[in-house]
């Protein structure tokens, strides 16, 4: 069971400028949507064409969903993907879930396999940050533990 935000409203500002700097740049994303809607924005919601992501997936676009509370002295974040095609699932989370791992960690899931582990940023500016974590999806995180339990 994971532990709520510690409290607050997300910042609908930090999430136009997470769109627009980060989401709204990043090729192999097609559609990019505030959740409930832009005035009300609690997240934001990226999809994916699958046939962009190296290596492919598809039918169905896998998403991104971003979900960020400013606070100090640190923000508390999710940012999850999802590849309904898989069952494979990736997190970048900075909550109280795992203080045994700091207060980062990264954690997947696909099949009957999981890990998770503990992870710093070297930035700390949320766009920058948001970055880092697209850039290790697409590059390390997805063509490396999304097929883990298929046979080669």
């Amino acid at each position: 069971m994971s532990v709520p935000h510690p409290g607050g409203d997300p910042n609908a500002n930090l999430y136009v400028q997470l769109k627009r700097d980060v989401l709204d740049r990043v090729p192999q994303i097609t559609a990019v949507e505030y959740v409930p809607d832009d005035i009300e924005a609690k997240q934001l919601r990226a999809s994916f064409d699958p046939a962009r992501l190296d290596p492919p997936t598809g039918p169905d676009s896998p998403e991104l969903t971003v979900k960020w509370y400013r606070q100090n002295p640190h923000d508390w974040f999710r940012i999850n993907y999802t590849d309904p095609n898989t069952g494979f699932h990736a997190g970048w989370h900075q909550d109280e879930d795992h203080p045994d791992l700091g207060r980062a960690h990264f954690q997947y899931s696909v099949g009957d396999e999981e890990d998770r582990w503990g992870i710093t940023f070297e930035h700390e500016t949320p766009s920058l940050i948001l970055w880092e974590i697209v850039e290790n999806l697409l590059e390390e995180v997805h063509p490396t533990y999304q097929y883990v339990n298929e046979e080669s």
